[in-house]
């Protein structure tokens, strides 16, 4: 007796990786996504863009754009003009290895062109509704060019429109409502997972408590004019007031220990003046003053207290 067993749709089978659902699924376009699963679909054999663009009703410059997504973000690999899996995302049950680190992609997400771009504003009516807020947050019409980078950060990017209406608002807020600005910050977005009202409504809350510490700060030290802070200035201030607590005073006392020991202006210097006094328990100028007498006391009576270590806490 022979036996048969019918899998239907399931005796044919292919592989995905793990990675393209647990990372890039949310970034990746239903285009993008479309691709992917024809070429490993069709592992076996050798296509141009021209073929895959017919076989799936996509222009053959969209499938070139595709096909550079995934070999950006290291799903695919190509090599002489060949597509090849990526090594990092093969798996290998008879192997224990460590998870590889998360890679970082450098280049900048690809745009697409203004013909689907267009289409998929026709497409799709959430789409048209988010641009028609942009353009009312920006007060101007969206050029070819601007509902392009829109599309993107819908598509490529993955975020939901009132996400993208919310940052564009913010960007707008701050002085910043310019679709280069726009970009940046959405991309930044994308990368950290805030890509929900909640989350936009949190980074939003967090940067502009940021602003208004960096504010709080350049005017107790007297800056003036000195450009937008960096990620690393903005997290000095945010523990020194956020963390800390430190006043204006201690802030300043902090600030003139700096200048009389460097004869500068450093905030990593007074970052560590700062955490050593937070380290000690010095909240006020009281008790900076309190240190002083401590340490004139054992300077005149010419204690074997260590000097020293009394210096390491101002």
């Amino acid at each position: 007796m022979s036996v048969h067993i019918n899998l239907g749709s399931w005796g044919s089978v292919f592989a995905v990786p793990s990675t393209v659902v647990d990372e890039h699924l949310k970034l990746c376009s239903p285009q993008q996504l479309k691709i992917l699963l024809f070429l490993l679909r069709n592992s076996d054999k050798s296509f141009t863009n021209k073929e895959i663009g017919d076989a799936l009703l996509i222009h053959e410059a969209d499938v070139k754009d595709s096909i550079r997504f995934w070999v950006d973000r290291n799903v695919l690999c190509e090599r002489d003009g060949e597509l090849f899996p990526d090594e990092s995302v093969s798996e290998k049950p008879a192997e224990k290895t460590k998870p590889a680190a998360k890679k970082t992609v450098v280049s900048r997400p690809k745009k697409p062109d203004i013909i689907t771009a267009a289409q998929r504003v026709s497409a799709d009516d959430n789409l048209r509704f988010t641009l028609a807020e942009v353009e009312a947050a920006l007060s101007k019409p969206l050029s070819s060019g601007d509902t392009s980078t829109v599309v993107m950060l819908y598509d490529t990017l993955g975020l939901p429109g009132e996400v993208i209406i919310m940052l564009v608002n913010y960007c707008v807020s701050v002085g910043k409502g310019n679709m280069r600005a726009i970009e940046r910050l959405g991309i930044r977005w994308a990368d950290n997972g805030i890509d929900t009202v909640e989350a936009a409504d949190n980074s939003i809350k967090k940067a502009k408590a940021s602003s208004m510490n960096w504010n709080r700060v350049s005017s107790v030290f007297g800056l003036h004019n000195v450009g937008s802070p960096t990620v690393k200035q903005l997290s000095y201030v945010d523990v020194w007031i956020g963390d800390w607590h430190f006043s204006d005073e201690m802030l300043r006392a902090a600030y003139e220990t700096c200048v009389d020991n460097t004869g500068k202006m450093s905030l990593a210097y007074i970052n560590k003046v700062l955490q050593r006094w937070h380290n000690a328990g010095i909240a006020n100028p009281e008790d900076i003053e309190k240190l002083d007498a401590k340490k004139s006391v054992v300077k005149k009576n010419n204690s074997s207290f260590d000097i020293d270590e009394l210096d390491k806490i101002q």
